[in-house]
């Protein structure tokens, strides 16, 4: 009971922080090789525990009367990759979905705590929603980052429990606005190279501890 209502939880932080609306985003959680993952065309804001579908590591359906997420391939890729995901959440939270939809990858030299926290959120190239594609772009990237830009969709964030996986999302969606912003102000102001290289160090310490 205790991960379906984090999952509830959750649902209901993505909707009323506006990372999710309407039928958007899906969430899920692994344990003991069973994936608990919010049910397709519901919107997040309205999910009962109950409507929660529970799958195997193949797929198959386990429990529940309702279709999983249509993102599934990629919530079971995500999980096949590194044992150490446990929960995955995709959504299109605004900001860092036009970064998306624009295909640029979140980076900067001029924002130190997305340096150190995440030293960019990647781009993966573009795949068909719903269809293997999806998830193919994250490839190259899913070893070394926990958040990834899906091209022209949206934004998928791993986390240690779904908690750490929402955390991640509602911070790339911040950073992605502030910088947004920035732009709209003129335009990032560029750390000197010493800074920079400070913060890479951090970055590295950071990762270490992680």
């Amino acid at each position: 009971m205790k991960i379906r209502n984090s999952i509830m939880e959750v649902s209901r932080l993505l909707y009323s922080k506006n990372l999710a609306t309407a039928f958007e985003g899906n969430i899920s959680v692994i344990e003991d090789d069973k994936i608990y993952i919010t049910p397709n065309g519901i919107c997040k804001g309205f999910i009962t525990s109950d409507m929660l579908v529970v799958m195997d590591l193949k797929g198959n359906v386990l429990e529940g009367d309702y279709k999983p997420s249509s993102e599934v391939r990629m919530h079971l890729a995500a999980y096949k990759s590194r044992p150490d995901i446990k929960s995955v959440i995709h959504a299109h939270p605004p900001y860092a979905t036009a970064f998306a939809v624009a295909n640029k990858p979140i980076e900067t030299k001029a924002y130190p705590e997305m340096i150190i926290l995440y030293g960019k959120i990647p781009l993966a190239a573009y795949g068909t929603p719903s269809t293997d594609e999806i998830y193919r772009g994250m490839d190259q990237y899913i070893k070394e980052y926990d958040i990834i830009l899906l091209a022209n969709h949206g934004v998928i964030a791993f986390g240690s429990d779904v908690y750490d996986a929402f955390f991640k999302m509602e911070s790339a969606e911040g950073i992605a606005k502030v910088l947004t912003l920035a732009e709209r102000l003129g335009g990032e102001k560029e750390l000197p190279q010493n800074k920079l290289d400070e913060l890479y160090e951090l970055r590295k310490k950071h990762k270490a501890k992680a």
